[in-house]
């Protein structure tokens, strides 16, 4: 947070627009996702009844498999474990009363100003996260509307593929520059635009 109260980015100062890497055209385009907010929603052995409530409320049924995803509204739910998600939405004013409201007894925290969100897209994009991710990520494997908890160059993440190929890879704070210069590094080879 700056001393004007705005908080700034964990990438200002780093994040440059323009085109790098290997010349051809970009195989890959960057960017961080800033403007939504994300919750991180954990419900427990609450049930049926909690999760009806917040079907009801934000007309999106969480997702109950490991991996899974679910979209509904101006809401993007990821599994993250059993009775446990990080939810991404677009819109953000009072959206940690809002949840907690609709689902009395889960834990539900703001934690948008605590992670960066970093969007990976184009021809590469499952290219540059295979260089530092455990996962099998081939389409059949790892298809649109897929996520998980892994690692990308030692740092723990979530990613989200939001379609063939365009990714969301959420991460802690602290972790941005190091992230950011991993994935950068990463794509140089293929060519990266930053947006």
């Amino acid at each position: 947070m700056d001393n004007l109260g705005v908080i700034r980015s964990p990438l200002d100062g780093i994040l440059t627009e323009g085109v790098f890497g290997a010349e051809g055209g970009p195989g890959v385009t960057l960017s961080e996702q800033r403007g939504g907010a994300l919750l991180d929603l954990a419900t427990g052995a609450l049930g049926e009844e909690t999760h009806r409530a917040i079907t009801a409320r934000f007309d999106i049924a969480l997702p109950t498999q490991c991996g899974e995803v679910a979209n509904g509204g101006d809401h993007r739910a990821l599994w993250l474990g059993p009775g446990h998600w990080l939810i991404k939405t677009t819109t953000g004013q009072d959206l940690e009363q809002t949840w907690s409201e609709s689902a009395p007894g889960a834990a539900v925290n703001d934690v948008t100003h605590g992670r960066v969100v970093v969007q990976i897209s184009g021809p590469r994009a499952r290219d540059v996260l295979a260089k530092g991710c455990p996962l099998d990520l081939h389409p059949n494997a790892f298809p649109a509307n897929a996520c998980a908890q892994s690692l990308l160059g030692k740092i723990g993440v979530v990613i989200d593929c939001l379609n063939g190929d365009t990714f969301e890879v959420t991460a802690g704070r602290a972790y941005a520059r190091s992230l950011w210069a991993w994935i950068t590094g990463a794509a140089a080879e293929y060519g990266y635009k930053v947006e």
